[in-house]
């Protein structure tokens, strides 16, 4: 706050929002001071919030608008500086708020105070998100168990979707992605009626989320005996993976894990046929800060967890992509996956 001249913060964003409290409901707003933090919940929530934010004041409102609460707080706490989270404010509740607030507060932007502390994960987190890793690799490891050739991708989505639940997440991370065979060249196809075929891929992009954190793996099979050619694209984006975690340091910018993973894939022939980036951070959200790209200047820092996902997608033949989720330290990357990467054959 003191960097980027404000006494005190206003924090709309719910992920900012738990972070900062622990709360977990779907409504509040937070004003951050050097006295501390000011949490404002209307009554549905008043309990909880009570429950969940010991270090928080928690302020009840009802019968008004939430612009109209935070004024209020805003005018009893009358900072001289106060700064809002620019990217997250519509412009219709700024005015309101303004101009139900006193003139002699001074309203000024910023963009990613808080998202700057959830880069680094403290021990707690780690933990937690280590947890919803665990969750993910059992999951992986029962579902070999009961996909079989026959089903469709909506029946294995769903399959996916309640072994995550029944062995512990509190619910999936996003939306299970099932693509097998032509369908798996999208990176992020949606689960169709299409039925499982002999001889094709499955691509599996799932994750658990626990506790409010996340975890994010995709695991590549196929259904039979793989031929030639899916062999010998799996082991050359199974290598590109390797390559970039090994990679993983403090101080190496994104730019350049993504192109260790990039540059192998083009030495093999398939650069035209990985288009997205290799990675993203992990956290609270799914894409929970900067990415590991071909454009990405983020510098890596001790405590940060990216998922480090290459892939080859081929229009008319399929896709394979590995995804793993690691964690940066000063003695080198720390795996928090750990479900097998042998090309399996299943069905």
């Amino acid at each position: 706050m003191a960097d980027s001249s404000v006494d005190s913060l206003l924090v709309t964003d719910l992920s900012n929002v738990f972070y900062l409290t622990g709360f977990t409901g779907s409504a509040a707003s937070v004003v951050v001071t050097q006295g501390g933090l000011y949490l404002l919940v209307d009554p549905r929530y008043t309990m909880q919030a009570r429950a969940e934010c010991a270090s928080s004041s928690v302020i009840e409102y009802s019968g008004v608008p939430t612009s109209a609460a935070i004024a209020d707080l805003l005018n009893d706490l009358n900072p001289k500086r106060l700064g809002f989270e620019a990217d997250q404010m519509s412009v219709s509740v700024y005015r309101a708020i303004r101009s139900a607030s006193k003139s002699s507060i001074s309203f000024r932007t910023t963009r990613g105070l808080v998202e700057r502390l959830r880069r680094v994960k403290y021990p707690g987190e780690i933990a937690i998100i280590q947890k919803a890793c665990e969750i993910a690799d059992d999951t992986f490891s029962a579902l070999l168990e009961e996909i079989s050739i026959g089903m469709t991708e909506k029946e294995v989505a769903l399959l996916v979707d309640t072994t995550l639940r029944r062995l512990g997440a509190d619910k999936e991370s996003f939306d299970t992605i099932a693509a097998s065979g032509p369908r798996a060249a999208s990176p992020h196809a949606s689960p169709t009626d299409s039925v499982l075929e002999p001889g094709a891929m499955l691509k599996l992009d799932f994750g658990a989320r626990y506790r409010r954190y996340n975890s994010d793996i995709t695991r590549t099979v196929c259904l039979g005996a793989p031929d030639k050619k899916q062999q010998q694209i799996y082991e050359i984006v199974l290598e590109a993976q390797i390559k970039a975690i090994e990679a993983i340091a403090p101080g190496k910018p994104g730019w350049e894990i993504d192109a260790t993973a990039r540059d192998h894939i083009a030495s093999e022939g398939y650069g035209d046929n990985f288009g997205h980036g290799l990675g993203h951070a992990l956290g609270i959200l799914v894409h929970d800060g900067p990415a590991l790209s071909q454009t990405s200047d983020v510098v890596l820092e001790s405590g940060m967890v990216v998922t480090v996902e290459p892939g080859i997608y081929i229009e008319g033949w399929g896709g394979v992509r590995i995804e793993d989720d690691v964690l940066v330290t000063d003695s080198g990357p720390k795996i928090l996956t750990s479900a097998t990467k042998e090309l399996l054959s299943i069905g």
